[in-house]
């Protein structure tokens, strides 16, 4: 059985790209912020803890 793209704790770059809309470029450019927490590497690979992504939104939300 395959699990949808929020049941899993991790979100490809693509994948976190797609859900906020923006390109798979600019979502590595996000990756490499310093308050971006959610950031996670196994080997070369880039992998976005689900929750921590979710909690960065809602602040970036907060700010303007």
């Amino acid at each position: 059985m395959q699990s949808t793209i929020l049941e899993r704790p991790t979100l490809t770059v693509q994948e976190a790209a797609s859900l906020i809309g923006v390109s798979a470029p600019t979502m590595y450019d996000i990756t490499e912020r310093a308050d971006f927490t959610a950031l996670i590497r196994v080997g070369r690979k880039k992998l976005i803890l689900r929750t921590r992504f979710m909690e960065w939104l809602e602040a970036q939300a907060g700010q303007k």
